[in-house]
């Protein structure tokens, strides 16, 4: 039996461009939905991203949610710098090798300097894992 290509969705636009996300990549940025509110963002599950049991490791599912939720944070802000202030993850499920891995963030509060986001992990089959963070506007557009 043949594998069928891995393709990506539709709209996906290489987001990993430089420093550590060229190292974990690559990752995509997808279109938003529900008017924008929800920001997406994509990987394919790669033979580097693998743990020794044979599953995406948890530090790259929680590396890709820590750039899905900055980059969210700078597209609804327009800072050219944020930090992660916490991050609180939950793993529910296992990626596996060759599937398309997709990231869907949410503003939950916004205030003047600080940006509360919740997230999910998810495959088209089932979900990895959910999260919440806190990510502080360093500096305005």
């Amino acid at each position: 039996m043949v594998d069928s290509p891995v393709t990506l969705p539709e709209g996906a636009e290489l987001a990993s461009t430089g420093g550590f996300n060229a190292y974990i990549g690559p990752l995509y940025r997808l279109p938003d939905e529900e008017d924008g509110a929800v920001k997406r963002f994509c990987f394919i599950a790669a033979p580097h991203h693998m743990n020794a049991s044979g599953t995406v490791h948890g530090g790259m599912l929680m590396s890709f949610i820590d750039v899905s939720m900055s980059r969210t944070t700078r597209l609804v802000t327009g800072a050219q710098r944020t930090a992660t202030v916490s991050l609180a993850t939950d793993f529910v499920g296992p990626g596996r090798l060759g599937e398309v891995i997709q990231s869907r963030v949410r503003i939950s509060r916004k205030t003047r300097s600080m940006l509360f986001l919740a997230a999910e992990i998810f495959t088209s089959e089932r979900k990895l894992a959910v999260a919440n963070g806190l990510w502080k506007v360093s500096e305005a557009a």
